[in-house]
């Protein structure tokens, strides 16, 4: 997909810079474990190689993470508190939806443990960079990445217009995301309507197909399925009802990963989505 593998150039080259231009890790630079696959790919972007005591078994699984390659070379853990407590890191970071009894646990056992929530919107990702940036002590590295997204951003919602073309996300097994998303957030930064959230859905929900047909959306975003992993669950793609849709734009638009979790990446969806708007919904053009 052209769209994605841009997406993916561009914020590699960005972090690549920051890696090759920070200094080098100081002695009393804090050592981070995390145990979640949103917080790993915001330890990949902030902290230093040396910080990186681990990272979660799911920072190198590519639905998910939009950094898998990079995780790569880390060590990894299973989120478990035997592992933090042999690794020692000086903090630990996870998500609120992680093992809460492992992070009671290692809070009782005095261990430093920074929880990070799901982030829903587009705009709530500046403040989660800035916050990981101060745990890991690379303030200056988070001001920059948070500020090129705002601005970016920034331009993304200047290309609305006055017309917002009906898309919907429809994943593995009929799954619509709805209300409350970040996945809503990025279409809406595009100029688009989700016609799952108009519908009354919210959060993760099953749409029946039929559903889906009848309120004819102008475009369908579609899961990638997995390369050597073909799934039952992903063989709603070729059904003719989906081909049979005149006019409308179906695919995979958004590159893999990218609004998986509310990390600086979620603008390579909003600007996949707002070309693909302008594309079929030019500014000036009346439907």
């Amino acid at each position: 997909m052209k769209r994605a593998a841009r997406g993916r150039s561009v914020l590699r080259v960005a972090t690549l810079t920051l890696a090759l231009t920070a200094p080098a890790i100081a002695s009393d630079a804090p050592r981070v474990m995390s145990m979640n696959v949103c917080t790993d790919q915001l330890v990949l972007l902030l902290a230093d190689p040396g910080q990186i005591v681990s990272l979660s078994d799911l920072s190198t699984d590519p639905t998910l993470s939009f950094l898998h390659e990079e995780a790569a070379p880390y060590a990894k853990n299973g989120g478990r508190a035997e592992e933090v407590f042999l690794s020692r890191p000086d903090v630990v970071v996870t998500g609120t939806f992680s093992l809460h009894n492992t992070t009671s646990l290692l809070q009782r056992l005095d261990f430093t443990v920074e929880e990070f929530a799901y982030d829903n919107t587009v705009d709530t990702v500046p403040a989660e960079l800035r916050r990981m940036g101060a745990i890991v002590d690379q303030h200056e590295r988070a001001e920059e990445l948070a500020g090129a997204y705002e601005r970016d951003l920034d331009d993304l919602r200047a290309r609305q217009c006055p017309t917002h073309p009906t898309a919907i996300a429809y994943e593995q097994n009929g799954v619509v995301l709805g209300a409350g998303t970040l996945a809503d957030s990025a279409m809406e930064a595009a100029g688009l309507t989700n016609l799952a959230a108009e519908l009354g859905y919210s959060a993760m929900t099953p749409l029946p197909l039929e559903q889906l047909v009848s309120h004819r959306p102008d475009i369908i975003i579609l899961s990638e399925p997995i390369d050597g992993a073909p799934a039952l669950a992903d063989q709603f793609v070729s059904h003719p009802a989906l081909k049979a849709l005149e006019g409308a734009k179906v695919g995979a638009f958004v590159p893999r990963g990218a609004w998986a979790c509310g990390a600086p990446f979620v603008i390579e969806a909003v600007r996949a989505l707002t070309e693909l708007r302008e594309e079929i919904a030019p500014c000036g053009e009346t439907r």
